[in-house]
């Protein structure tokens, strides 16, 4: 049964045709999910005193939003400005929020505590204060006032409107921008696409995965043509041991590409995942998916051979094997 409604969510994400009662009851179930949003839109925004900086997208699943995060904070971070993230924290522990992370709190923890997308974030970007707040307002209300920060930079925020922001950047994963064009939960928008017309910047992902970026241009140029959409894709960084943070060795890397690895993930677009792991190369003899943010089957994780796995689902592995690799990714312009 759990194989079975893995498949059916799969193919709502993929815009794949779905059995007739289905298709109709998931139809039948979208007006519900756009009460919420209709009310919030007609709230009026909360403002700081600081610059606030919205990553988030239109879709579910996931659009490649914690590299442009990573990249933002540490822009800031380097033109020495104090910066918090502020995230709800999804698929994490109850803690009492707003709950500001201790700068000391280990990656694992963290992961647990607050997420693994923030503790990624730590990972990459030390020095940026993490805020876990489902009420974003609280959250940056202690950021600016008992903090001091300057920039605050919202993560998966653009349902959450409660907040003004001086900046609202939409991110669109080129690769399965919009899958069947239905709203949630027969497809993967969580808003219709008139929505992009709240974006002060759009921004494509992955698109050297894209089937057709002119057509996913011209259907954006449409909706927003006064905005300038930003084109990137996800580079590969550097290869690191899960069990001690270690970079893979050069001579162990070309054994992976002659032997082929096991691809272990719970992301939101597992197949682009597996996609740039084969762009490299790299041959994925099997392509372990788990629903994103889930725990990782341990069962996964006994395989033998190389097994290689996002860096945002590292964050979250106990006891990892030693055979168990991570991949970095990086945000590059693809007109570069």
């Amino acid at each position: 049964m759990k194989s079975y409604f893995l498949t059916l969510a799969s193919r709502v994400r993929l815009g794949e045709p779905l059995p007739l009662l289905w298709d109709v009851l998931l139809r039948v179930l979208t007006p519900v999910t756009r009460m919420g949003m209709a009310h919030r839109l007609r709230q009026t925004a909360v403002t700081v005193d600081a610059h606030v900086v919205s990553f988030g997208n239109i879709t579910t699943g996931g659009t490649g939003k914690t590299p442009a995060v990573i990249e933002r904070v540490k822009a800031e971070l380097a033109q020495g400005k104090r910066v918090a993230v502020i995230t709800r924290g999804y698929g994490s522990e109850r803690v009492k929020e707003p709950f500001v992370v201790p700068p000391a709190l280990e990656l694992a923890t963290v992961a647990r505590q607050v997420g693994d997308e923030p503790a990624l974030i730590r990972l990459h970007a030390p020095e940026c204060t993490l805020i876990k707040a489902a009420k974003r307002v609280d959250g940056a209300r202690v950021a600016v006032s008992e903090l001091g920060c300057d920039v605050i930079v919202l993560d998966d925020a653009y349902q959450h409107v409660a907040l003004a922001r001086d900046e609202n950047h939409c991110l669109i994963d080129a690769s399965n921008p919009f899958a069947s064009g239905h709203l949630v939960p027969r497809g993967i928008l969580r808003e219709p696409l008139e929505a992009l017309r709240r974006a002060t910047h759009i921004h494509l992902t992955r698109c050297d995965q894209a089937q057709d970026l002119e057509g996913l241009r011209a259907q954006i140029a449409a909706l927003v043509p006064h905005l300038t959409v930003r084109e990137s894709y996800h580079a590969p960084g550097r290869f690191w041991y899960v069990q001690n943070g270690e970079e893979v060795e050069a001579t162990v890397l070309e054994e992976i590409r002659n032997v082929g690895v096991t691809a272990v993930s719970a992301i939101g677009n597992p197949e682009a995942f597996s996609r740039t792991l084969q762009n490299m190369g790299i041959r994925v003899g099997l392509a372990w998916c788990c629903p994103d943010h889930a725990p990782i089957d341990r069962e996964a994780l006994e395989r033998p051979g190389y097994i290689v796995t996002t860096e945002k689902d590292a964050m979250r592995i106990v006891d990892p094997p030693a055979n168990l690799i991570a991949l970095e990714i990086v945000l590059k312009d693809w007109n570069d």
